[in-house]
């Protein structure tokens, strides 16, 4: 899967020339320059950064600003090196509009010594505009949304959450016309109201773009496959996967299928696809499609079921900040003494490349055990069982309330465990809290049922993202 290149970051630093111009501060400019470098060397080993000059004035913060515009970067971080004045914040932040400023309260000394020089001194006063800026934007009226940072230059910590917000605004900026194609629908043969989505508010909080696909151009697709492909493709998932209930007929129909819809995404140029399964596609194609989505995985493509929008596009985040697939997933059983939760969903839900290393993916009948009164569907289907890998998880959802939609974030562990015979892939999750308090506040809280699960620690990034995009969050977990 093909990662995106590194965030941009835009180093202002500066403060008000007074100092050196109408002061004895004449040493004060390469202090604060060598401060201003040390910051920019620090924050290169995870980003391109972009540091113009030493700012001191509303001129020279004008024209940083123009140098961020021109150079596209993600974020603008706004480090006063010693005392900025608001004019001349005011100046950088009208400048730069439309890239998300982040304010970082931060003094060029680690501590307070206990003897030091006036110059030492002076590369701390930031510290005092930092914290005057945010009360003079309230005064002004200003709107601006704006990230905040609190560290001395060399705090592991705040360099950190500083990368996060420009991987974040990264995220958003690739956000922006992202294509989510439903396909046909959301869930249309069992109703769950939490998942039903509001397209207009999605697209307006996120940037996305919406289209559809129909199950006759899947079809059409499949009819054009060549038999030569169809064969090559079922004798490959023979070899890399044992095959228990299906017959070698629906195998090579669920290759054929495969290969046709990646033709179709591919056609499209989709990004995401929110796919329902029932009660057309399967019936109609004559096999449930989860081969085929599980490839998909594969190939970078964000993949969920019952047509969940706010799977597929919190899929979307999640690839756009660590490059890693997601596995759509659901509570389906828990171990209370354990405190475990087994989650996946009925086939395709993860990329076979998700598969736990040293195990071998099967490929299984339906976990509905068959379709034999359902016309036209296939009697066992093919259904890629198998557990995906420990390790640091996040489960991401949004959530559309009377607000609009809003992140839903969990974290914790997935077991290293054998995988369960569940005729599905699977994650056992462990959170962070206690099942009563987790699922208490699933309760309590409100959320979809749906999560876009990664085998990733990102939660700092994804509280980024959701600050940038204004949109509120809560922890389903500590």
């Amino acid at each position: 899967m093909t990662f995106t290149q590194q965030p941009k970051i835009g180093l202002f630093a500066g403060g008000i020339e007074h100092y050196w111009t109408r002061c004895g501060m004449k040493e004060l400019p390469a202090a604060l320059k060598k401060n201003a470098l040390k910051l920019k060397k620090l924050l290169e080993k995870n980003c391109e950064v972009i540091y113009p000059f030493l700012v001191g004035n509303e001129v020279g913060a004008r024209k940083a600003g123009k140098v961020f515009v021109d150079n596209d970067v993600d974020v603008v971080l706004m480090y006063h090196a010693t005392y900025v004045d608001d004019a001349m914040s005011m100046a950088l932040i009208d400048e730069i509009e439309g890239i998300f400023p982040v304010l970082f309260l931060s003094q060029g000394l680690p501590n307070i010594p206990d003897s030091f020089s006036m110059i030492d001194s002076g590369v701390c006063w930031g510290v005092n505009s930092a914290v005057q800026l945010p009360s003079s934007l309230k005064r002004l009226g200003s709107n601006i949304n704006y990230g905040f940072v609190f560290g001395h230059i060399e705090n592991d910590n705040a360099i950190s959450e500083i990368i996060q917000y420009a991987k974040a605004a990264r995220c958003i900026k690739n956000l922006k016309g992202k294509r989510v194609a439903f396909f046909p629908h959301r869930s249309g043969d069992v109703p769950m109201y939490d998942t039903y989505p509001d397209e207009a508010r999605m697209m307006g909080q996120t940037g996305i773009k919406i289209s559809f696909i129909y199950i006759n151009e899947l079809l059409a697709k499949m009819e054009k496959v060549k038999e030569a492909e169809t064969e090559n493709l079922t004798e490959e998932l023979y070899q890399t996967y044992e095959v228990v209930e299906p017959t070698k007929e629906e195998v090579s129909l669920a290759a054929r299928q495969a290969i046709a819809l990646e033709q179709l995404v591919k056609e499209k140029k989709i990004d995401a696809l929110a796919i329902d399964m029932f009660p057309g596609l399967t019936p109609i194609c004559g096999m449930i499609p989860c081969v085929g989505m599980a490839r998909l995985i594969d190939k970078g493509i964000v993949v969920a079921t019952e047509g969940d929008l706010s799977v597929a596009v919190a899929g979307l985040i999640i690839k756009e900040l660590c490059g890693k697939p997601v596995h759509f997933w659901e509570h389906l059983m828990f171990d209370e003494e354990k405190n475990w939760v087994l989650g996946g969903h009925e086939g395709g839900s993860a990329g076979f490349n998700m598969a736990k290393k040293g195990t071998c993916p099967k490929l299984r009948n339906t976990q509905y055990v068959n379709f034999g009164n359902c016309p036209g569907a296939p009697y066992y289907g093919v259904i890629p069982e198998f557990i995906t890998n420990p390790g640091p998880v996040n489960l991401l959802t949004l959530f559309r309330t009377e607000n609009g939609y809003e992140m839903r974030l969990a974290r914790g562990e997935s077991v290293d465990t054998y995988p369960r015979e569940v005729h599905f892939e699977h994650t056992i999750f462990r959170p962070n809290v206690s099942l009563r308090d987790y699922f208490g506040r699933i309760s309590k809280i409100g959320t979809c049922h749906h999560f876009a699960l990664v085998h990733a620690e990102i939660s700092g990034e994804i509280e980024k993202v959701a600050r940038i995009l204004r949109m509120r969050l809560e922890y389903l977990t500590d």
